[in-house]
């Protein structure tokens, strides 16, 4: 029988590939009422530069993430909860698997959410655009996820708890916790799906309710994500503040049919006209 200390058999740190197929389906799903838009501006000139952005940055964070720093265990045994702050020293007695699976349920579920504004009719009118909107916020918001935790090297919680065994310790994701990339995702996917909500209905009664959900979600699985010894506050904090900021933006760039993100000499630009 599994003991708390049982590892998960897989991972989200460098990616999904079900929720990149996943997110392709809602595109081709709404691709046939792609000419009835009427809200959103998609088109090549505005999207090709986000989802190259985004293609971009989830390849370096890929590529980052398998060359990183493996966990030193010299460095572990040197641990103690005192060396954190007071703030993030209480996830350093947390570990459950319990927790750690229920989260990743809820991470891949989140996914599914921009698919459930097609329950309403004018969602379903730019069901393209919705679609092309989800895969440029997975994809920006999981490239700075990864992108950071490699750069971080930040160890998470368990290390610092010695009940946790040593090859748990020693694992491939046991230097990626911050930020957390299920609070990220998920707050991204959960706010851009009551954004887009929002958006098409600008009158509607229960938009107070959708917007409530749409913040708990996020805020629950950062939750999850604590008592698994996963994340520090911090790591969860800062996860929820970038995917939900990122999950704000891309409908908002879409709204203007003159907001756009260019590429240059410079790096990247975004410029917005009214």
């Amino acid at each position: 029988m599994p003991n708390k200390f049982s590892h998960i058999p897989f991972s989200t740190s460098h990616g999904c590939p079900l929720v990149y197929l996943f997110l392709l389906i809602l595109v081709l799903n709404g691709v046939v009422s792609y000419a009835q838009q009427e809200s959103y501006h998609v088109s090549f000139k505005k999207d090709a530069p986000i989802i190259g952005v985004g293609i971009g940055l989830s390849t370096l964070g890929i590529i980052l993430g398998n060359n990183a720093d493996k966990a030193s265990i010299a460095e572990i045994n040197n641990f103690d909860p005192s060396m954190l702050s007071a703030f993030d020293r209480g996830a350093a007695s947390n570990f459950s698997s319990t927790a750690q699976t229920i989260s990743d349920v809820i991470l891949y579920t989140g996914a599914t959410l921009p698919f459930i504004t097609y329950f309403s009719h004018k969602c379903r009118i730019e069901g393209a655009d919705v679609g092309i909107m989800a895969i440029e916020t997975f994809l920006i918001t999981n490239g700075l996820t990864n992108i950071t935790k490699s750069l971080a090297k930040r160890y998470r919680p368990y290390n610092y708890n010695p009940e946790v065994p040593i090859e748990v310790k020693l694992s491939g994701g046991s230097r990626l916790s911050f930020f957390s990339g299920h609070a990220s995702n998920t707050a991204a996917m959960s706010f851009l799906a009551a954004q887009v909500y929002t958006d098409l209905h600008p009158d509607a009664d229960n938009k107070y309710l959708i917007w409530t959900v749409a913040a708990t979600v996020p805020a629950v699985i950062s939750y999850l994500r604590y008592e698994a010894g996963k994340h520090f506050p911090t790591d969860l904090i800062t996860g929820y503040v970038v995917g939900a900021s990122i999950g704000l933006l891309i409908p908002k760039i879409h709204m203007s049919e003159n907001a756009s993100l260019l590429l240059g000499g410079h790096g990247v630009n975004f410029s917005m006209k009214f």
